[in-house]
């Protein structure tokens, strides 16, 4: 029971991981422990289907309640506690390198490993340059849910991604978060269900071709595939930390940003504690 205890809540905190935009709902994963058990039961789900299922399904029920539950705390956490709000997400990511670091084997001294690591934290930096003009969408159609689910899907799957990012760049994070927040509302549940039919189905799509792929790397070039991980994982955590500080804050300010930074460590630290001891 504590296990799945602990599954849900993992699942809860990357279902905030995908409303938080600049957060990669897969680097919480990673940092957390389940990414690469998660992408296992996704692209071998008929192989072990007791367990894959038992895995997908909790951490699923904590996504669903994150979604539906949070979407609307987080938007007025963001725009009420900006900064501790993001501060405490750096922390949870921060807490699970350790762990991850001494699983991957990778050797720092080896240069192929290290030139990934610098090449993959490039890409995200460079990615993060652009800032092409682009409107706020207020309605798609059922072919462009289909594209934004499988927009989501990518980031879900590829770590150090946002998805949220991603969206407010095709410009409907606003349609996506609203339905989000909508999923326990009885009076929008027409609305709902057609927003989620596509949306839904270009996540499956996408979800399943990447997992794979992400599975086949793990498998035949488990380190090289860590070393682009942490790359991914460095330079998102740069990109949130310059863009939390890009102002000057008042000491007090900086005194609650540090402990909220403490604090999501230590969740992180201690969720990867139990899950090691379950």
């Amino acid at each position: 029971m504590k296990a799945k205890i602990v599954l849900i809540f993992k699942g809860i905190v990357v279902g905030l991981g995908k409303i938080i935009p600049g957060v990669s709902g897969a680097m919480l994963a990673i940092t957390l422990g389940i990414y690469d058990k998660c992408v296992y039961a996704i692209s071998n789900f008929n192989k072990n289907l007791k367990d894959n299922m038992n895995l997908l399904f909790y951490i699923g029920i904590g996504l669903v309640i994150s979604i539906g539950s949070f979407s609307n705390l987080v938007i007025f956490l963001l725009n009420n506690y900006y900064y501790v709000t993001m501060c405490f997400f750096v922390g949870l990511i921060i807490g699970g390198i350790p762990k991850l670091y001494n699983e991957s084997k990778i050797n720092v001294k080896e240069l192929s490993n290290m030139a990934l690591v610098i090449i993959s934290f490039l890409i995200i930096l460079i990615l993060n340059s652009f800032n092409p003009e682009h409107t706020v969408k207020t309605e798609a159609s059922f072919l462009t849910l289909i594209y934004i689910g499988f927009l989501e899907s990518f980031a879900m799957i590829v770590p150090g991604i946002s998805g949220t990012a991603l969206l407010m760049l095709v410009g409907y994070y606003d349609i996506v978060i609203f339905r989000f927040s909508q999923i326990f509302n009885l009076l929008s549940l027409f609305d709902t269900i057609k927003f989620f039919i596509p949306f839904n189905i270009g996540m499956l799509i996408g979800v399943i071709i990447m997992s794979k792929i992400i599975n086949i790397c793990f498998k035949k070039y488990p380190v090289k595939t860590y070393c682009v991980i942490f790359g991914l994982i460095l330079s998102s955590l740069y990109i949130l930390i310059t863009d939390i500080f890009k102002i000057t804050l008042d000491f007090k300010l900086y005194s609650y940003c540090l402990i909220f930074i403490i604090i999501g460590f230590l969740i992180s630290y201690l969720l990867e504690h139990v899950m090691s001891n379950k």
